[in-house]
Order: C-alpha cells, then sequence, then structure tokens
C-alpha cells in the first residue's frame, strides 16, 4: 500500500546563511596581558555564536519563522550548536547544520570590557567551508528574505559564490540582504574582493559604520551611504551603535532613525544580529523600512542588557512593551 502523498511544509519566510561559532566570552578584560604576562579577569561563558546562528536565534524569539544554513565541525563543538539550534526551534537536518569532517567548529574567543565593548580572537574552522551550493535552488523558494551575514569570514563563500547565491534567491522570488563581520587590518582591496560582486544583487546592504567606511575609504555616514546605494543596492542601512541607524534609498533619501535609550550596558556581543532579526521580522510584518530599524534597534538595545550573544534576544510582545517604554536618544 503506498503512503499518501504529502506536499512539503512551507518555507519558513527567511532563510539565514552565514556562519556559526562556539564563543568564549571573557569579562571583565580592560587589556591584554603583554607577552609572558598575566591577567585576571572576572567570569567566562560558553556560548554559541556566529552571526548567522545569533539571527536566526532571535528571529525565532521574534516569532518569525526562520531556517539556517550554516557549516559546523564532526566534533563536540558541533554539537553543542546542533543541540543550540534544536533548543530554538530550528531544523537541524543534514543539509540545514552541515557536519563537515575537515574543518573543526569556528571558534572565538571575546575579551569583554566593563563598557560592554568586546575584542575578538577568532578561528574560521569550518565557516571556511560553506558554499553557494550548499544551498539548492529548492531551498529558496517561498523566501520573503535570504539574509547572508558573516561576510569576510568565509573564504569560500565571499565574493563570486555569495552574489551567485543572492542573483538565485532573486530569481526564485525572495529579497536579499546582506550583513558582514569587522575584519580589522583587513587591506579595502580585500573587502572590494568578497564584498563588490554582490552589491547590485542587494535589497538591503546592513553594515556597520566600521564595515562600510573600511570598504568605500569614506568617513561620512551620509557620503558613505551616498556611495553604496550608487553600486546597486535597493537599501542602505548603516548601523551607528547608540546613534541607531542611516537608512538610504531612492523613495526615502536620507532618514536617521534614533537609537533606544540604554541605561547599563552588559555585553555587546550579537547587539547587530539581534537588530537585523529585529529589521526583517519587522519587514515580514509588512512593516515600512523606518518601522523595521525601529524594532531592530529595540531588539539590540535589549540584548546588551545580557549576558551573551542571544540571551536578551526579545519576543515580539517583549520588544513591544519595550518600545512604548523607553525613550529614544536625541539625535546629535
Amino acid at each position: 500500500m503506498h503512503e499518501p502523498h504529502r506536499n512539503p511544509p512551507a518555507a519558513r519566510p527567511v532563510l539565514v546563511v552565514g556562519i556559526a561559532t562556539i564563543d568564549a566570552i571573557a569579562r571583565n578584560v580592560e587589556r591584554l596581558p603583554p607577552p609572558g604576562g598575566l591577567l585576571f579577569f572576572q567570569m567566562l561563558d560558553l556560548t554559541t555564536g556566529g552571526c548567522a546562528l545569533n539571527a536566526a536565534i532571535a528571529l525565532c524569539r521574534l516569532g518569525t519563522g526562520a531556517d539556517l544554513t550554516v557549516r559546523v565541525g564532526a566534533d563536540p563543538l558541533g554539537d553543542i550548536v546542533v543541540s543550540a539550534a534544536a533548543h530554538a526551534g530550528l531544523d537541524t537536518g543534514l543539509h540545514r547544520v552541515i557536519r563537515d569532517d575537515r574543518r573543526s567548529t569556528s571558534f572565538s574567543f571575546v575579551a569583554v570590557a566593563a563598557s560592554g565593548e568586546r575584542r575578538f580572537l577568532h578561528m574560521r574552522g569550518a565557516n571556511d567551508n560553506l558554499r553557494s551550493s550548499d544551498v539548492p535552488d529548492s531551498d529558496l523558494l517561498g523566501r520573503r528574505f535570504v539574509f547572508v551575514t558573516g561576510s569576510m569570514l568565509m573564504g569560500a563563500l565571499d565574493g563570486t559564490q555569495t552574489a551567485d547565491l543572492l542573483a538565485r534567491a532573486r530569481r526564485a522570488g525572495a529579497k536579499t540582504m546582506l550583513d558582514t563581520v569587522y575584519a580589522a587590518e583587513t587591506p579595502r582591496s580585500e573587502w572590494e574582493r568578497r564584498l563588490a560582486p554582490s552589491l547590485a544583487d542587494l535589497d538591503y546592504f546592513v553594515p556597520s559604520l566600521a564595515e562600510a567606511q573600511a570598504l568605500t575609504g569614506r568617513d561620512d555616514p551620509g557620503e558613505i551611504a551616498s556611495v553604496l546605494l550608487d553600486r546597486g543596492p535597493r537599501r542602505i542601512i548603516l548601523k551607528l551603535g547608540e546613534r541607531g541607524a542611516l537608512l538610504a534609498d531612492n523613495e526615502n533619501g536620507k532618514v536617521h532613525v534614533p537609537a533606544y535609550r540604554v541605561e547599563q550596558v552588559v555585553d555587546t556581543t550579537g547587539a547587530g544580529d539581534c537588530w537585523c532579526a529585529g529589521l526583517l521580522a519587522g519587514l515580514c510584518e509588512g512593516q515600512t523600512p523606518v518601522e523595521a530599524i525601529r524594532l531592530g534597534c529595540a531588539a539590540a538595545a535589549m540584548s546588551i542588557g545580557h549576558a551573551g550573544a542571544t540571551t536578551g534576544a526579545p519576543t515580539r510582545e517583549q520588544a513591544a512593551r519595550y518600545m512604548l517604554s523607553t525613550p529614544l536618544n536625541p539625535l546629535a
């Protein structure tokens, strides 16, 4: 007797593709020791991290359905990533969290100062082997957004392979979004090599100010936004930290959206990823870009009041209450 035909489950609105890591987060580290020296810190947390995993978990917390495509090692650290993703409600099948027997799970040591600012020591690991071919065309169908995040830390995917993935996503009917990682002391030519091929296939390019400065060689946010918009993306949103975000497109011109006031910063790890999750959640709800940016700013502000990349990621109801009760920072 044949099994009755079952239609495949509907695709979740957002597919997040990018990096997953294990983070060892040390607090409070105000400076690093000299060669041969010893300094003490107060606390160590071992958590999952990485832009894609953080954003996908935060999207699930906000109630926006998300799927995840990442690579981790076939090692105990990879087991932790799989467990955390499953606990968050993400599909962890082999074609979602790909186990790589050639590279270990990516690892970061994060030194967090009392101010919440961070320093990173990073091992790329399996993230370097993620490829466009890890995302088949069938996995792009039915998506509202395909979000690639962690660019500059993915040796195989960065550059032309990211451009291929984004172009295929658009052909499948999805909107596209790209975020990067700030790679200090990386020459501008390398930023160009890894990011320039993708710009024309982007609906949303959402770098931090430091990342956009490294790519363009310019300093002023307004000038940077104009330069990037001329290179093909439909919208540029520069993340400006406590100053909020700058939206630039041909419909709105340039709009500065303020951030919410934060009384105490505990840990800024993952704040940008929670911001991206809030933005995507708002856009999937049908909000305007400005409204969605406000939700992103709220998610980021709530996240930095807690230790860990996604510990403070809010539910949709928590974010709504926060936005009603918390004042905005004044525009500079």
